[in-house]
């Protein structure tokens, strides 16, 4: 079985990242779909909304993609978490699946960068989503080998965008996945002052 492992802050998750599951699926380039919302990124500044609501958000975004699972361990955690972490809790607990990190090609440029990148490439191979121009064929050469490159994906919904909106008071509309701009509405979220 083949699982990707679609990781993230989801601050909001959109609608842009389940046509990014369903993308994959209806490509064969997954069975399943494990999204992995972060307690926080080591990379990043805290995001808004904090890691239960955004737990919350995956899971009602998804409801509808049978073969996405949302996963728990990186919030479950309490502290940023690292890559190559996640994908070692999900080969142990899947032994003998193949795993595949899903990336946008921009990522490749600087993926030497990421911790233990070597360990991350001998527990999966990459998906990599070409977005905005954005190509593998820059590629470093020591990653060639572990490289499946997906059908061209562009979404034009990106979260800070969606918070934008939502910060401003406006209706994000089609954005978000069906239940999550209630949840977000419900729970006062992304909303300035």
């Amino acid at each position: 079985m083949i699982r990707a492992v679609l990781g993230g802050t989801f601050d909001p998750v959109h609608a842009g990242h389940v046509a990014m599951a369903r993308h994959l699926l209806a490509h064969g380039l997954a069975d399943v779909v494990h999204v992995v919302p972060n307690w926080r990124s080591p990379w990043r500044d805290a995001p808004v909304a904090d890691p239960v609501a955004r737990l919350a958000m995956c899971r009602i975004a998804f409801t509808g993609v049978p073969e996405a699972v949302v996963e728990t361990c990186e919030i479950d955690g309490g502290r940023p978490a690292w890559t190559v972490d996640t994908l070692g809790v999900l080969a142990a607990a899947h032994a003998g699946d193949r795993l595949r990190l899903v990336v946008g090609g921009d990522h490749l440029a600087s993926f030497d960068r990421w911790r233990d990148a070597t360990r991350i490439l001998e527990l999966a191979d990459l998906v990599v989503l070409e977005r905005s121009g954005l190509s593998p064929a820059q590629a470093p050469p020591w990653l060639a080998g572990h490289l499946v490159v997906a059908p061209p994906f562009d979404h034009p919904v990106s979260a800070s965008a969606v918070r934008a909106m939502l910060a401003q008071g406006a209706d994000p509309g089609d954005a978000l996945p069906p239940g999550v701009a209630a949840y977000i509405a419900t729970h006062a979220l992304y909303r300035a002052g």
